[in-house]
């Protein structure tokens, strides 16, 4: 009985751990939102991969896009 007790929290943990590992971490969705920028990206008007980035980080990265685009980066 404890055997069974023992995989089965085994278990448990090991999905737990890997439904944690696939969530994207703030700088690989910070990183997937700046390589989804371009000429149709506005304040009001977000790519889907920046959706869950913060209005000022979003804000922060529409200006860097606008910028090197102006060549001034």
């Amino acid at each position: 009985m404890r055997i069974r007790i023992g995989v089965v929290v085994l278990a448990v943990a090991l999905l737990v751990a890997a439904f944690l590992s696939s969530i994207p971490s703030e700088a690989e969705t910070e990183e997937a939102c700046r390589r989804a920028l371009d000429n149709t990206s506005t304040v009001t008007d977000r790519p889907d991969a920046c959706q869950d980035v913060s209005a000022r980080t979003y804000r922060t990265f529409l200006l860097m896009y606008e910028l090197r685009e102006e060549g001034l980066d």
